[in-house]
């Protein structure tokens, strides 16, 4: 085969793995926000006032705190958005979240919280919940509160199975999206992919930074455009759009913070091309 030839192949061949490492790149990010350890993140950047405020379930759930023997203040819905907020409550969400999803994909589709596990994360929480009713907490409040939370929130009908009926979805799309082994597979396949570039760019090996830089880089630049984007978009829309633009506001920080790394990540490799092949040149 003739020099042409082969780096006519060369160049196809590069560009075939730029493409697969964008894609899965942005694959393995899109994985990463869904992982349930992002879970408290989430609901520390969303306005969980404007989107329950005006619901039943609102009214019901200050209603029932403010009824309770022990409470010493009174609560507002902003107080409880306040008080799930913090970084102790919301990372225990984030727990429950993780304990769902195990659930998950382990086929348990029975799996539901029960007294008792809301009765240990209730005691795990007491200095949080001492501040929301300005009241030391007993072990008899501290059940009381738990069967009031299940009162409120049906713990024994919000089983795995239960709440994928209720979005209407099949079971496979979210064992798929929430199993650690799709995640595991991806970065393989990004590792692999980077081996391949730098097989190919084995005798001019700062062309490996390039190659593997603008793709990462492209793949955050997509990233952070999209996230300003709906974070612009959600003060501007109304209606309908506002509120999904509202449920989806807790992920758009995350969405910036990833294509800031992979843009940041993907300039740097570029930056290395440049000053190796400006040494190269000398």
């Amino acid at each position: 085969m003739t020099s042409a030839g082969k780096s006519f192949i060369g160049v196809i061949l590069s560009a075939l793995l730029c493409i697969m490492m964008f894609i899965f790149t942005c694959v393995f990010t899109a994985l990463l926000l869904l992982r349930a350890g992002n879970i408290a993140t989430i609901i520390r950047n969303t306005d969980i006032s404007e989107i329950i405020g005006e619901t039943d379930i609102a009214y019901y759930l200050v209603h029932q705190l403010n009824s309770l023997p022990f409470n010493d203040a009174q609560i507002s819905l902003s107080d409880v958005e306040g008080f799930i907020k913090t970084d102790a409550v919301s990372e225990e969400i984030g727990n429950i979240f993780s304990d769902f999803a195990s659930a998950l994909n382990n086929g348990d589709f029975e799996y539901h919280l029960t007294t008792d596990n809301v009765l240990g994360i209730v005691k795990n929480l007491e200095p949080e919940l001492q501040d929301l009713f300005d009241h030391r907490m007993t072990e008899t409040d501290n059940i009381i509160l738990a069967r009031t939370l299940d009162d409120i929130l049906d713990f024994q009908g919000l089983t795995v199975g239960g709440i994928i009926y209720d979005f209407g979805i099949d079971t496979f799309v979210p064992r798929l999206l929430l199993s650690p082994y799709l995640l595991w597979g991806t970065g393989i396949l990004i590792v692999l992919t980077l081996c391949f570039i730098i097989l190919l760019n084995i005798r001019k090996i700062h062309n490996a930074f390039l190659q593997s830089g603008i793709p990462v880089a492209l793949s955050g630049f997509a990233y952070l455009i999209t996230g300003l984007v709906l974070d612009a978009y959600s003060g501007m829309s109304g209606g309908t759009l506002q509120n999904l633009s509202r449920l989806v506001a807790g992920v758009i920080p995350l969405v910036i913070r990833y294509g800031t790394v992979l843009t940041v990540t993907g300039a740097a490799s570029i930056a290395v091309y440049l000053i190796l092949r400006a040494r190269k040149q000398r």
